[in-house]
């Protein structure tokens, strides 16, 4: 039996839908409406359900032609520029310093304070001394810096010694981070 697949109208909230034309019925996914298929005005019909498919794409206004256009446009984002946009468009600040931390490692591999300037404007000293304190970053090298590993970030929320730093009042000890 050949199987045939059709696009519909749903006769209660008017949404087109693709069907199997040799059922005897059908609900729609949008209104669990149930009719009878035999019934039903027949917009497009195929033997292919891709063809359907893209038969039902434009009768939703999506054109294939704009989900390519979308996807050259994604491919071509700035990572920088999304760092930059995600650091200041999220409010939780552990979260901030995590996002800011992995763009610049990621965009520049190693970072300096001059990066985080041109980032946070004047608070890059403190916005820094918050990464290196709450264990995010450290430092690689004298005045270049680094994100620490996801395992790390994720659980220095855990009581996790921060073993990089050492507390400014004991010489030596470690400093916990909650």
């Amino acid at each position: 039996m050949i199987r045939l697949y059709g696009l519909i109208q749903c006769a209660l909230c008017k949404r087109p839908r693709i069907v199997d034309l040799s059922k005897s019925t059908s609900s729609c996914p949008y209104c669990d409406y149930s009719d009878e298929v035999k019934d039903s005005a027949v917009l497009f019909r195929s033997k292919s359900q891709q063809e359907v498919r893209q038969a039902l794409s434009q009768a939703m206004g999506v054109d294939d032609r704009d989900a390519a256009e979308k996807r050259s446009r994604v491919a071509s984002v700035d990572p920088y520029s999304t760092m930059v946009y995600r650091y200041e468009h999220c409010r939780d600040q552990r979260t901030k310093l995590t996002i800011l931390a992995e763009g610049l490692t990621e965009a520049k591999g190693e970072f300096t304070l001059e990066d985080v300037e041109e980032v946070v404007g004047d608070r890059a000293e403190k916005v820094l001394k918050a990464m290196l304190d709450h264990c995010i970053a450290y430092e690689s090298h004298p005045g270049r810096y680094r994100v620490r590993s996801h395992f790390l970030v994720g659980m220095s929320s855990l009581l996790i010694p921060c073993i990089f730093r050492t507390s400014r009042t004991t010489p030596g000890s470690l400093t916990y981070m909650l």
